[in-house]
């Protein structure tokens, strides 16, 4: 595979694992992305009864009600007992296979293993899909599905290991679906969807669909990086694809356990310019690698960074001798493609590698510079065995604190929690679906039973509630007439928005568009107006993606709020040092859309204004959100202006900065001098 018009070579046989990195310049197909989503169910179902009047009452005089809740308090304490789930980062693209429009049926896709496998587990994982702003869990999933294995890929002749059926519609399309087997041996494993097919609510369509097939052996997941076929398919390169079924990279993200983290990682730091530094395991002996995965640290704010970005090219080699003579190339990667994986691990598939030193090389730029990186995790398999667990890391440029230590590495730990199989991963996800069936179901009798002893109530004291009922109503309905009050401000505000920033741009295109029609004659002055056409072209993607975040369905958390400020800063300072620090914890309160809206607008325009204008080098961003306040500094080492020199004035971008500060009620203090840089502290209190 050749990435960039020559510039990167792969080995033949990472081309599947490597399919979701698509070629730089690539032409995106047509058609609307439908983002992938992670249903909430699986990260904190809603786990508390209805606490109204009614129910308390209820409660006092009904066993059965009071039945139902110690056993929905024994379903949450088994619940309580098994790793949480966290969110990955939404993604629209690189998320799965979806068919074409061929009618024969079955419908079916299959794996070509390479070899024969003993499989003890399969799992099909849905895609949960965002489609008009409305989740749709299971896109694509199959009714009834049969999945057969066989050692003739045109499956003449086959054995079925697994029949299933999704009979809940809160069931198998929100969870993986898992099922342990035994006793089957084939090269070729295939998924027919039987019967009939999933139905496109919006258009109609009979769609299969799935976002990743795992074929499990003693925990691991042999199917990473194998050549995948079907019946039939849509073939999209920015989203759908065959091989994206085998990727291994899940909305699911790392398989975590619940035991924290003794350390963050491998830490490596050079105190002079070098062109490149690296890490190295030392397996003991040389023996067969058929896999290799490597995690990146999170830098442990209490909120996941799901932006996963590493700042170099890195190549992946193993050799028989510990300075890499005759070393075998694995894989080389550069950043936006590493990028790619969000929090999942790097899985690079291998064939036929041996060797005894496992090195990871991180590749700087042309000219020497000081090179940084940090890993969680680094782990080997030989077979199904992690043969990197516990083995001496050495490299040049390692630095050795409390958490961060060179035997971290190799602990079987991300930056956060322990590791798990993906065998043992996979079966605690299926117990905690089935745990949430089970409260959903009796939530759903509970609520039944306690709106049943109600309505007897309200029956026999119907008159004296009437007045109550129309004052409810009475309320109700002016709270109806003050939210599309709030509805109409939402839309001029978009409105303003798109106006005054996407029309602008677009403006500034068209216009850039004509002048190139009257330069053709001088190619230098073509060039560069289209290279202002792609940079604001580029500006209008970004506007429009933050003014889509902003108003997006199930975004309107705090700790979605400090993920979105990470990413931020990831792509506004990535020519800066920075650091970001949070005290304080993430939470699941929901902010209102306008406190959400201005604060967001603040942080972005200080850190665009830090890019234009500062011309600093280093920038500190610190977010303290204790003592239910929100504390925001921002400090940069630029250049600076004196603005307590009483000739002053300040410009229309600091005006507006003060005028959304009001807007949330918060205090807006800005500290500036000529050459010593620039201090902001925005201080509000938590809506």
């Amino acid at each position: 595979m050749v990435i960039a018009g020559g510039l990167l070579v792969f080995p033949s046989t990472l081309s599947a694992q490597l399919s979701p990195f698509p070629d730089v310049g690539l032409q995106q197909d047509g058609g609307r992305d439908i983002p992938e989503i992670l249903p909430p169910d699986l990260i904190e179902p809603v786990i508390n009864p209805r606490q109204t009047s009614a129910d308390r009452i209820v409660r006092i005089f009904n066993r059965d009600l009071r039945d139902l809740e110690e056993a929905q308090s024994d379903i949450v304490e088994q619940w309580e007992e098994l790793p949480k789930v966290v969110r990955e980062t939404q993604r629209s693209t690189g998320f799965g296979y979806h068919s074409g429009s061929v009618n024969k049926r079955p419908k079916w896709i299959q794996i070509d293993m390479g070899e024969s496998v003993t499989p003890d587990a399969i799992a099909l994982f849905p895609v949960t899909a965002q489609l008009d702003d409305e989740p749709v869990y299971g896109y694509g999933f199959p009714p009834s599905f049969r999945i057969d294995i066989s050692n003739d890929p045109e499956f003449r002749t086959y054995e079925t290991m697994v029949e299933g059926r999704v009979d809940n519609p809160l069931g198998t399309r929100r969870w993986p679906f898992l099922r342990e087997i035994e006793g089957y041996t084939g090269r070729y494993i295939r998924v027919n969807a039987i019967g009939g097919l999933w139905r496109n609510p919006k258009t109609n369509q009979e769609v299969f669909a799935l976002s990743e097939i795992m074929v499990l052996e003693d925990g691991r997941n042999l199917a990473v990086g194998k050549m995948v076929s079907s019946l039939d398919t849509e073939e999209r390169s920015d989203q759908w694809s065959t091989q994206f079924v085998t990727d291994g990279i899940t909305t699911l993200g790392i398989p975590h356990g619940s035991e924290e983290s003794p350390g963050f990682g491998f830490r490596a730091r050079s105190t002079e310019p070098v062109s490149n530094s690296w890490v190295q395991v030392d397996l003991g002996e040389s023996m067969p690698i058929d896999q290799i995965q490597i995690i990146l640290a999170d830098n442990p704010g209490t909120v996941p960074d799901p932006t996963v970005r590493f700042p170099y090219p890195m190549r992946v080699e193993v050799s028989e001798f510990p300075d890499m003579r005759k070393a075998e190339l694995l894989g080389k990667f550069n950043p936006s493609q590493i990028s790619m994986i969000g929090v999942n691990p790097l899985i690079i598939p291998v064939d036929d590698a041996y060797g005894r030193y496992v090195r990871v090389t991180v590749l700087g730029p042309k000219k020497p510079v000081k090179i940084s990186f940090d890993l969680a995790e680094l782990t080997v398999y030989s077979g199904t065995t992690n043969v990197a667990e516990g083995k001496p890391v050495t490299g040049p440029h390692a630095v050795s604190t409390e958490r961060w230590k060179a035997e971290y590495l190799v602990d079987n730990f991300s930056s956060r929690r322990n590791l798990l199989s993906y065998g043992e991963w996979l079966s605690n996800l299926d117990k905690r679906s089935r745990l949430v069936r089970r409260w959903l179901e009796k939530e759903e009798t509970r609520l039944d039973l306690v709106d049943r002893t109600v309505t007897r109530g309200v029956t026999a004291i119907g008159s004296g509630l009437a007045g109550v009922l129309g004052f409810v109503f009475f309320a109700l309905s002016r709270g109806r007439v003050r939210r599309r009050k709030d509805l109409e401000a939402l839309r001029q505000r978009i409105a303003s928005d798109l106006h005054d920033d996407i029309g602008s741009n677009l403006s500034s295109i068209a216009l850039l568009a004509e002048l190139g029609k009257t330069e053709v004659e001088e190619p230098e002055l073509v060039l560069e107006e289209l290279t202002d056409i792609k940079v604001t072209a580029d500006k209008t993607i970004e506007s429009m993606r933050d003014i889509v975040w902003l108003i997006r369905p199930g975004e309107e958390t705090w700790a979605q709020m400090l993920t979105r400020f990470r990413e931020t800063a990831a792509k506004l300072l990535r020519t800066h040092e920075y650091t970001f620090t949070l005290l304080g914890s993430s939470s699941e309160v929901r902010l209102p859309l306008e406190f959400k809206r201005d604060l967001f607008l603040i942080y972005k325009e200080v850190l665009n204004n830090i890019v234009r204008h500062a011309q600093a080098e280093n920038v500190q961003i610190e977010i303290d959100c204790r003592r239910n306040r929100l504390d925001l500094t921002i400090v940069d080492d630029g250049i600076g202006f004196n603005n307590l020199d009483q000739e002053f004035r300040e410009g229309n971008g600091l005006r507006n900065l003060r005028m959304r500060a009001q807007a949330i009620g918060a205090n807006l203090k800005v500290r500036s001098a000529l050459a010593e840089g620039t201090r902001i502290l925005l201080s509000v209190p938590m809506p």
